[in-house]
């Protein structure tokens, strides 16, 4: 059998992970001096509740390389083959961890990959290497396949506030005053060393303008879903995705909520898509 693993910085939930039979290595984040394990005893959800309330800023940690190396062994020792997929290393410590407990364990049928995105584009490779692994493929022609999509992985996400960038420390205070003043909401692509700014688009209603253009000008393939993340505004996906259909976009559509590492950068009530460029 090929089992899937990946890490909680995919966005998909614990319950849908079974539905789908893989396995999520949690995340840590902390409030404080209290540690969350991601998507189980804090939910994306409750994260921004915290977020915006908690008067600490949240951190987070990394999956450790035991837990790995603890996985990786229970499915070496039964026979499994194994295509592990990551955020990209130059974001999380995540990779690293698993790459030492690959070292350890020393299993020629382990897959590690390194998607070299993150959130959207995340679910996004799981997904797809979940659809191929029930079609029957090994975990080389999996691993294979991912690897070659690569490229291809386009995650784009719409700030809607400047607060949590200023928080971070990644704009000054003056330019996120300045921002929000006149409603400035920046795009970030995030590429493989992390969520660069490529546009700004003001007000609320050019951010869907602007992902619908963007999907127009280098679309979507459609043999590949698109997922549409948001940070804890469920309804604002909703509407968007409408738009999406309205503008005659065909693809599968899933939804996530972008879970504590990046929404703890880009803050509640903003809007990503993850895609393959045809």
């Amino acid at each position: 059998m090929t089992r899937i693993i990946t890490d909680s910085l995919c966005d998909l939930t614990m319950d849908y992970a079974k539905e789908i039979d893989i396995d999520i290595l949690p995340l840590t984040v902390r409030f404080g001096e209290t540690d969350y394990t991601c998507g189980i005893d804090l939910k994306n959800e409750e994260f921004y509740e915290k977020l915006e309330n908690d008067p600490h800023h949240p951190s987070t940690a990394a999956v450790n390389p035991y837990k790995f190396e603890e996985l990786f062994k229970k499915y070496r020792d039964a026979g499994d083959e194994i295509v592990a997929i990551l955020f990209s290393k130059h974001m999380s410590a995540t990779f690293q961890s698993a790459q030492i407990a690959a070292d350890n364990v020393k299993y020629d049928r382990l897959y590690l990959i390194d998607c070299q995105n993150g959130a959207m584009g995340q679910a996004l490779l799981i997904e797809i290497a979940v659809a191929l692994r029930n079609e029957g493929k090994s975990a080389a022609e999996i691993a294979e396949t991912i690897t070659s999509l690569l490229p291809k992985t386009m995650t784009y996400i719409v700030v809607d506030s400047l607060e949590y960038l200023k928080r971070g420390g990644r704009i000054s205070k003056s330019a996120a005053f300045l921002g929000n003043l006149i409603k400035l909401h920046p795009v970030l692509q995030v590429v493989a060393d992390g969520a660069r700014p490529i546009d700004k688009v003001k007000g609320k209603k050019s951010c869907n303008t602007w992902f619908i253009h963007k999907l127009q000008e280098t679309p979507a393939d459609t043999n590949y879903p698109i997922v549409i993340g948001h940070s804890n505004a469920p309804q604002r996906a909703e509407a968007f995705q409408e738009q999406l259909r309205e503008a005659g976009i065909e693809n599968k559509m899933i939804t996530t909520c972008i879970g504590p590492v990046v929404g703890t950068h880009i803050g509640p009530n903003s809007l990503g898509i993850g895609y393959i460029e045809a």
